[in-house]
Parts: structure tokens; sequence; C-alpha cells
């Protein structure tokens, strides 16, 4: 498990770029998030966030990622 810190740590080489970019794809695919409103609540560019969706979507391909539903509790 990455702690947020790690995720949202700004560069392409620390730990957290492969989770980054799962959580824009799922973001913008899987929960209907614009990439403006993403862009801005993330701190990124939209040209960013368009790389990471799609860097994103290829890491969920290759691995069978998906996102899962949490149980209500």
């Amino acid at each position: 498990m990455l702690r947020p810190t790690v995720v949202f740590a700004p560069g392409n080489e620390c730990p957290g770029v492969r989770a980054r970019n799962l959580l824009y794809y799922w973001a913008m695919r899987e929960l209907g998030m614009s990439m403006t409103r993403l862009a801005a609540r993330l701190k990124a560019s939209p040209s960013a966030v368009s790389l990471s969706v799609k860097r994103g979507e290829q890491i969920a391909r290759f691995n069978k990622y998906q996102l899962a539903e949490l149980p209500n509790l």
C-alpha cells in the first residue's frame, strides 16, 4: 500500500507514478470525472492528466486490474 504523499509526489521517477496513472484513469473513465475537473483537483495540467490516463489504461489492461466496489459497511 502506498501513502498518498508517495502517490502525489512530483516527478516521473517516484514509486507512486504507476498508482497515480491508475488513479487518473479510473477517476476519469470509471468514475466519470472530467479531465478539467480532475486536473484542477489534483493540481496537474490537463495534458499531464491526459498522458497519465493513457498510461493508466495500459497498466490496467496489461495487469488486468479492475476498480472494485467497496462493500457497504
